[in-house]
């Protein structure tokens, strides 16, 4: 998802959510994402709504997995994901079926049991209420549809070559700010999140709820585009002054990944690790009354008046 008027940047500038960021991140976990999609076993001639799409990268996937007779609908808050998303879909195989509308995830602009398949990826990280949200876009998923959550974990993400204790120190000083930073005004953000979407999905109400992780290793030589991503990484980790590290750490951590003459990804023994969570939930109309239930019920009321 691209989201509008984020607060923090990495040291270049650069929001993580930048489309720049955002598809050369994508193009350089293609063969992970691909399987993702494929592991959704999607049928063919399906309709599968694309919550938080961004600037469309996950569009070629999803056509290829429900085929001509399906339908693609790409929601994004972000008015220039969206432009950029239906230039990259102009001229394609799958155009004619592929629409992108502005509009909130909890307010999705279509009927409700509509969707086969509600799919976002990397918004939940965003959601100050995920549970609320997931609720939210429950009425929308038709009897036996389907919910599939992708997100990270920076829980699993490890950097061989760099002292094991500067590693530690640098991501429990992220996880400590971000619990603190909202209380800054900062948005919120939780980059723990992909561990978490199993329980989040059961308190929302959704039944048979399947959690698969997908580890991504990449050894030197890195090809361009990891190494722009992993680059946009290490400096998000020290950005917004990264108040609970020490100055000598933030250097230490920077000089690792920017020095022109021992920089880490340009050590043979480089070798990056991290793991992505694809947690699937099913709908099903008829099952007990949740807690989570009145986020459904506002949801209709609002829809309703929309």
């Amino acid at each position: 998802m691209a989201v509008n008027n984020v607060v923090h940047v990495n040291e270049c500038g650069l929001p993580l959510n930048a489309i720049e960021w955002l598809v050369k991140h994508h193009q350089s976990k293609a063969q992970e994402r691909g399987q993702m999609i494929r592991d959704l076993q999607l049928k063919q001639g399906s309709f599968v709504v694309d919550a938080g799409c961004g600037p469309g990268l996950w569009t070629p996937l999803l056509a290829q997995a429900i085929g001509a007779n399906g339908n693609i609908l790409g929601i994004d808050i972000s008015t220039e994901a969206l432009v950029t998303a239906q230039r990259r879909s102009s001229d394609t195989w799958y155009s004619h079926y592929v629409q992108y509308k502005r509009a909130a995830l909890e307010r999705l602009p279509i009927d409700y049991g509509e969707a086969d398949l509600i799919f976002s990826a990397n918004v939940s990280q965003y959601l100050p209420d995920p549970v609320a949200t997931f609720a939210s876009m429950a009425p929308y998923l038709k009897q036996g549809g389907r919910i599939a959550i992708k997100d990270i974990d920076f829980g699993e993400m490890h950097f061989h070559g760099i002292d094991a204790g500067l590693q530690a120190r640098v991501f429990q000083a992220r996880e400590r700010w971000e619990w603190d930073r909202i209380q800054q005004g900062y948005a919120y953000e939780d980059s723990w999140v992909g561990s978490k979407l199993a329980g989040y999905l059961r308190a929302a109400g959704f039944k048979d709820v399947e959690e698969k992780t997908y580890r991504i290793e990449r050894r030197f030589p890195l090809v361009p585009n990891f190494r722009f991503y992993l680059q946009g990484i290490a400096e998000w980790f020290v950005c917004e002054g990264a108040p609970y590290l020490s100055r000598e750490d933030m250097n230490a951590w920077l000089h690792c990944f920017q020095s022109g003459t021992c920089n880490v990804m340009d050590q043979e023994d480089f070798m990056s690790e991290e793991t992505e969570y694809v947690v699937i939930g099913h709908w099903d109309v008829s099952r007990p009354r949740y807690y989570s239930d009145m986020h459904i019920d506002n949801a209709r009321l609002n829809h309703l008046d929309s």
